[in-house]
């Protein structure tokens, strides 16, 4: 596992050098999120039937499906936010 906080003093990293990291991590982060999201949404709407075409029940179902998972997800970020901050406010 990476270290992330002993690298920028020990390596004279700068801001940009942190900034850049934590986008890449961002990216990582909603690429598995998005990935993740797809998985679910096709289990859950289409189980184990493979359809020539979808149907408008099929789409309605995705769409309905993925704003639930990003719904969530945006949740989980603001709930982590917060208690990272009153973690921060405590010390």
């Amino acid at each position: 596992a990476m270290d992330y906080g002993a690298g920028a003093g020990a390596g004279g990293g700068s801001a940009q050098d942190m900034e850049q990291l934590q986008n890449s991590l961002n990216a990582v982060v909603l690429q598995l999120l998005q990935n993740q999201v797809r998985k679910t949404c096709f289990d859950k709407c289409f189980g184990n039937r493979f359809p020539d075409r979808m149907a408008k029940s099929d789409h309605i179902c995705l769409a309905k499906c993925m704003d639930r998972m990003y719904e969530a997800h945006a949740i989980v970020v603001k709930a982590s936010v917060e208690m990272a901050q009153n973690l921060a406010s405590q010390e």
